[in-house]
């Protein structure tokens, strides 16, 4: 019973370890995606120490027996390799070079047209359109999820008017004309980005609370030598030969465990017939 109880939980955890992977491939289009490692962990073992003294004689070993009970997926870290940068020459286009993401938000509003909570997302996908929000009353640049961009305070950018001759220089600083001053945009430094929960879209939530600046709970990724690159995107960074190398091992590992509880299935059988005679 026990090596089917090990065989199972492996199968299980490289069922989760093919999704992952089949999740890479799929966004291997993805502007500024960032690919997901499968790792797996040992579960709990048991010591089996009643054993005779005399089998303690010449033993190189540790005393006792450990059955183990087999693996499971752990966790899918983050790999936070910067993707290739494509040329787009769009000037609302923004790529981020080094670690750190935009700080987008978007309005939640009841049955009334009420404001009553904001969406405080981060993105790597510096892919941003110019167009009239009614809330803001003004020009905003936003993502193809409707969430705006905001500035190193995390308050929204906003244009009275459309602007032209956009320019963004690598320290964040948005001038265009028509604009009285220019805007920094804000990019954020996460410590621990594993801990960031997806929200689909390519998003990550920023676990803000209404109305709650960024500085309270991150700092300025500038501080730590980030850029931005206008007219460009990050592309993802998920490579094909990696993924594929990836899949064929989580194939071989699912045929082994299936194997293995084939071959179980016919141990028990035979025992049981034993035993009945």
């Amino acid at each position: 019973m026990q090596s089917l109880n090990i065989s199972t939980s492996a199968m299980r955890g490289i069922q989760q370890a093919l999704d992952n992977t089949a999740n890479n491939l799929s966004n291997i289009d993805t502007i500024g995606y960032k690919r997901r490692v499968a790792s797996f962990s040992e579960l709990l073992t048991d010591s089996m120490n009643e054993q005779p003294a005399a089998d303690n004689k010449n033993r190189n070993s540790p005393v006792g027996i450990r059955i183990g009970s087999g693996a499971h997926l752990a966790m899918t870290k983050l790999d936070l390799g910067q993707g290739s940068l494509k040329q787009t020459d769009v000037p609302t286009d923004v790529a981020i070079e080094g670690d750190g993401y935009f700080l987008v938000t978007r309005k939640i509003k009841d049955a009334n047209n009420v404001t009553v909570d904001e969406e405080s997302r981060f993105t790597r996908n510096g892919s941003f359109k110019l167009s009239f929000d009614q809330d803001e009353n003004g020009y905003v640049l936003h993502t193809s999820s409707g969430h705006i961009l905001t500035d190193d305070s995390g308050t929204n950018i906003v244009f009275p008017e459309p602007v032209k001759n956009i320019s963004i220089s690598p320290d964040g600083a948005f001038s265009a004309d028509g604009m009285p001053a220019p805007v920094k945009i804000g990019v954020w430094n996460v410590e621990n980005p594993d801990q960031l929960k997806q929200v689909g879209e390519n998003l990550f939530d920023a676990e803000l609370a209404f109305r709650a600046g960024p500085q309270s709970k991150y700092t300025s990724a500038y501080d730590n030598g980030v850029t931005l690159l206008q007219g460009a995107l990050e592309s993802s960074n998920v490579s094909m030969t990696e993924e594929m190398s990836q899949l064929v091992n989580i194939q071989r590992a699912y045929q082994l465990n299936s194997r293995a509880v084939g071959i179980s299935d016919q141990m028990m059988g035979i025992a049981n017939q034993l035993r009945s005679r």
